[in-house]
């Protein structure tokens, strides 16, 4: 037995912390469950750990278990197609917060939105940590050799985050979309001694699709940060993944001057060292009224047709009301826990070195990748740099495609266009038959 893909930086097995991907084990637990640091208790039911609470009037909180990966398998086996059945046994899993927010998950996500009929929430463990995922199977129009397709939220995101796209891209093949390790409101553990970053991030997208074992080639999505990590993780896994789909992604921005890059190299090195930790003080601080503020935004944004929030990038009155009360009540119930939020400041910090600081090893990594890419953006983006995006695109095997009328919030936003460009793409890119724009 051999730890295929430990999610966490490397270190010296011989001090007694958790060691790098790779190494062998010395006995048949996966040693990086044997030197796992304790972890905090996470904010989900006690429905989860299957066990009533014991905290009297308090609210009831339960520590996720860790498994090992055997143990695993054991417990729960991950079908290649979309023969699947979910995992967790109750028909919805939820805590309720102060606000009543809920952080939930869902046997059948039908329950709460009919339109996400045929959506499962799964669990499963790579290497002892708790992974969350949503799981949806092929439409019966795609294609039987359709690749799955694998979603990469924005870092810190959830599975949940863009739900809306998963019953139009079933047209496509099966698809699933994953928690990231320190999410906000999700279910995935955090086995980041750090905090996240995204090439630990794509190891661990790497790591959890080889974990599913599935028989179909890969596509990878990834939104916002979620694409830097998307792209990353391609190389990782070139036997697997078929293509690569970046949706208004965070790449490398081109610089205007010596001038600006001799500021990244020196002083944007100093705040992005002393970012964070000022980062954290300030949400522990504020955390609360920041997230009480953007989800107000989000309301007034959701209350006017074209209206657009500096926060999200795009309108939130484009999205279906059912995603846009999942984003609310995950405000809700992450109010009621801001510490979950230091995450956040290291994974931005991450993004702004691999954007500007260490532009040239990102790009070197982005150049790496051997699969077509898709690139996709829409016109009313204000948080990304087209022309920077055409530039990216100029790689051998990889396509842009603007989307008119749409802003960052573009898989949300306008998923039968999202879906539509994708079909075109696996057709004419990957040479896919029976793709092109679905019905």
């Amino acid at each position: 037995m051999r730890c295929t893909a430990l999610i966490t930086e490397p270190t010296d097995p011989r001090s007694g912390r958790r060691p790098s991907c790779g190494l062998p084990p010395t006995s048949d637990r996966c040693r990086s469950e044997r030197y796992r640091r304790p972890r905090r208790r996470h904010p989900t039911s006690s429905a989860l750990a299957g066990r009533g609470s014991r905290s009297g009037g308090r609210r009831p909180t339960a520590a996720i278990s860790i498994v090992s990966p055997a143990s695993a398998r054991r417990r729960s086996s991950v079908p290649d197609d979309e023969s699947f059945r979910p995992s967790l046994p109750p028909a919805i899993l939820r805590i309720p917060s102060k606000e009543g927010g809920l952080t939930v998950r869902y046997d059948d996500w039908g329950v709460r939105s009919q339109q996400w009929s045929g959506l499962h929430s799964m669990s499963t463990s790579v290497c002892g940590v708790p992974v969350h995922y949503v799981r949806a199977g092929p439409a019966s129009t795609a294609p039987a050799d359709a690749p799955a397709h694998l979603l990469v939220p924005p870092m810190t995101g959830s599975a949940s985050m863009w739900l809306d796209l998963m019953p139009p891209l079933r047209r496509l093949g099966p698809v699933i979309s994953v928690d990231l390790p320190g999410t906000i409101v999700g279910h995935t553990g955090d086995p980041y001694r750090h905090g996240p970053r995204a090439d630990l991030d794509a190891r661990f997208v790497a790591a959890f699709t080889r974990h599913l074992r599935l028989e179909r080639p890969v596509v990878l999505h990834g939104w916002s940060t979620g694409g830097l990590v998307a792209a990353l993780a391609a190389p990782m896994m070139p036997q697997q993944t078929r293509g690569v789909v970046l949706a208004a992604p965070a790449l490398p921005w081109r610089r205007t001057s010596p001038v600006e890059a001799l500021g990244w190299q020196t002083l944007g090195r100093l705040v992005v060292a002393a970012g964070p930790p000022t980062t954290r003080l300030v949400l522990r601080l504020a955390g609360r009224r920041l997230l009480a503020a953007k989800r107000t935004a989000i309301e007034d944004a959701v209350s006017v047709a074209g209206a657009r929030t500096d926060l999200l990038g795009g309108d939130p009155s484009r999205v279906s009301r059912a995603q846009v009360d999942l984003w609310l009540e995950g405000l809700a119930a992450a109010r009621e826990h801001p510490e979950r939020l230091a995450g956040t400041a290291t994974a931005f910090a991450s993004i702004v070195e691999a954007l500007f600081i260490t532009q040239r090893r990102t790009n070197e990594a982005l150049d790496s990748v051997r699969v077509p890419v898709l690139v996709l953006w829409g016109n009313n983006d204000h948080l990304v740099d087209p022309t920077c995006l055409l530039q990216h695109a100029r790689r051998p095997g990889w396509t842009p495609r603007p989307v008119d009328d749409v802003g960052h919030l573009l898989p949300v936003e306008a998923p039968d266009l999202y879906t539509q460009a994708v079909g075109r793409w696996l057709g004419d890119s990957l040479e896919l038959p029976g793709f092109g724009r679905p019905e």
